[in-house]
Order: structure tokens, then sequence, then C-alpha cells
């Protein structure tokens, strides 16, 4: 399977390209935002998902450090997740549950900002085109380009907060040269971490994962396209919903639209993170890789499941709840801004 940043001369002139588009990309965009003076809702947008993803994944991260874990350590039972969240913590205490928090929050925020920006200005760039468009599917190719374009920018980051999450950790036998490593390695910060996978294994390492990362951007693309139309139909809660704020609708559509796009993408999701962390197969285990029936390898790539889902599909209804209220917020701030302006 071919992976981005791994050395092989092919990858490295993909991501090359894939970063040169994306720099070219960014002065575009705001040109044609200014041009039609709507740069200001782009941003809006942009804002209030940054905002969101960070306090929703404050709230759930304990979840995000076993999903970790399962996904990586062959080792640990994947017992409930509630049970799993209690056995570290009494082991490694709250450090252990929210190790790589900072990184995780840093990441996330570039990510939806960069997505929600790009989202809003290509799907309007689209529409701007031919209304005849089908609603769904701009959203869909939109919300997947948007995906790309964020990936591109932050994928050192999100390998960065994987590198923190797992150092220190014992994995078990399957991994022992990961956790060797894991042990003595120690990384300061976002940066030092940075600094130490460039020196040690080159720059193009930081972007470890990006072609399953540029697959899994179906992933978003997903979760926003069946959200949207989901919104636009009311199909799920109805319009009733609309005099309380619509704060149940955007957590029900949230939470479907997500469940969705993460049962679609999972096991691409599996092999990232255990690309990102260094995971390697000894002989033994590709020995019992090749033994194993097409159902156990299956099975094998759904590891971590529930406590995906049950962080996911929480982060993202908490997210877009917080979303479309900050959302209303700043429109209404930005409308009696202007109101003054025009007054005065």
């Amino acid at each position: 399977m071919a992976m981005g940043g791994n050395g092989s001369s092919g990858s490295s002139i993909l991501l090359q390209s894939c970063l040169l588009a994306l720099a070219c990309l960014l002065p575009w965009s705001f040109c044609a935002s200014r041009h039609q003076n709507i740069v200001n809702d782009d941003i809006l947008h942009a804002v209030s998902g940054a905002v969101g993803s960070a306090l929703s994944i404050t709230l759930l991260y304990p979840l995000e450090t076993i999903r970790t874990r399962l996904q990586v350590d062959a080792s640990l039972t994947p017992n409930s997740s509630f049970f799993l969240i209690y056995n570290i913590g009494r082991k490694e205490g709250i450090r252990g549950l929210y190790r790589g928090w900072f990184s995780l929050v840093v990441a996330l925020v570039s990510l939806n900002f960069i997505y929600f920006y790009f989202f809003y200005a290509l799907r309007r760039w689209a529409t701007a085109q031919s209304e005849s468009f089908n609603k769904v599917t701009i959203d869909l190719i939109a919300g997947y380009c948007a995906g790309v374009i964020a990936v591109l920018g932050t994928g050192p980051l999100w390998l960065v907060n994987t590198r923190l999450k797992l150092q220190g950790v014992d994995f078990g036998r399957a991994s022992d040269e990961v956790s060797k490593m894991n042990k003595t390695q120690q990384y300061t910060g976002i940066f030092h971490c940075m600094y130490k996978i460039t020196h040690d294994d080159g720059i193009l390492t930081l972007w470890n994962g990006t072609t399953t990362s540029i697959v899994l951007a179906w992933n978003p693309a997903i979760n926003l396209g069946v959200y949207m139309m989901l919104k636009r139909h009311h199909l799920i809660i109805g319009a009733s919903d609309i005099s309380n704020g619509g704060a149940l609708e955007a957590f029900v559509n949230a939470l479907l639209s997500k469940f969705i796009a993460t049962v679609v993408t999972y096991p691409i999701q599996v092999l990232q993170t255990r690309h990102r962390a260094g995971i390697k197969q000894d002989e033994e285990d590709k020995q019992s890789t090749r033994s194993a029936s097409w159902f156990s390898l299956l099975l094998g790539m759904y590891r971590g499941l529930e406590s995906k889902l049950l962080q996911t599909c929480l982060n993202s209804a908490l997210m877009f709840v917080v979303y479309e209220r900050i959302v209303k917020i700043l429109t209404t701030l930005t409308k009696l801004k202007d109101e003054t302006v025009q007054k005065s």
C-alpha cells in the first residue's frame, strides 16, 4: 500500500505537487472572496467550525486516547470504552488520558478553520457556475476538495499528535520496537517533535499517511454532505425545532451523518494511525496475517470502532451545535455592525 512521505520518489513528487497546488489555491481563494466582498462570511464559518471543534474534543478527549491505543496496540483487550478509560486513568492518571491533547487541539482547530473556509468558498464558486447542479453533489465535491486542502496544510500536526499521544506507552509484543522507541524518545512539545522527526527521518516524514489522508478526505465530505442535506430538508427532526434554536436538529443530524462517514472509512483510518505511529509487523505477525481468514482481517480493521463511534459521533454532534450557535451570534453581530456603519 502506498503511503505519503514514505521516502519513495513517486510519493515525494506527488506530495510536492499537492503542496504547490495548495500554495496556488490560497491566494485564489482570498482574491475571489474579496472580489465578491464576502470573505467575512467564509471566515465567520471557519472561526465557528474551529471553536466548535476545540470545545467538543476537549470534553471527549479520553475517548480519542483509547481509540488510538486500540488501533496500534494489538495486546490491548477491546473491552467497553468506559472500562478502558478507567483502566488508563488508574494506571497513568488524568495526564495519561489527556496525553497529546494540546497538539490535537492545535491540529483540529487548524484543520477545521481551513476546511470550513474552503468548503464554503468552493461551494459558492461551484453554485455560481450553474445553479442547476445538484446540491448534494456540490457539497460532496466541495467537501472532498476542502478536505484535501486541509489535509495537506495540517498533515504534520496530525503526525506530531500521534507521536505525542503514544510516547511513553508500553505496547504489546507485536510492537516491541515501537514500544522501546516510545519509552526512550521524549518529545517536549509540538515544535520539538517536528524538529526531531525532520532531523532523524527527513522533512517529508512529517506527511506520513498523506495518501490515506487524501482518501479519508471523503470522511468529512460525506459527513458535511449528509448533514447539509438533512439540514436543508429537515428530514430527521423537522422544522419544529427551529423555535428552540435548532440545537436538537443540529445534534441529531451531525450524529447520524458522522456515523455513516465513520463506518465507511474506518479501516483506512486504522491503517493511517498504524503508519503514523511507525507500527511495523515482524515475521511472526506477517505469517499470522497470511494464515488468517478474510473475516478475521476485516474484524482487525475495525478494532476500536466502538470508542471511535462514541467519540467521533458525539464530538461531531457537539461541534455542530456549537458551530451553528456561533454562526448565528457572529452573523447577528456582523449585521448590527453593518447597520451602525450605514447609519453613521
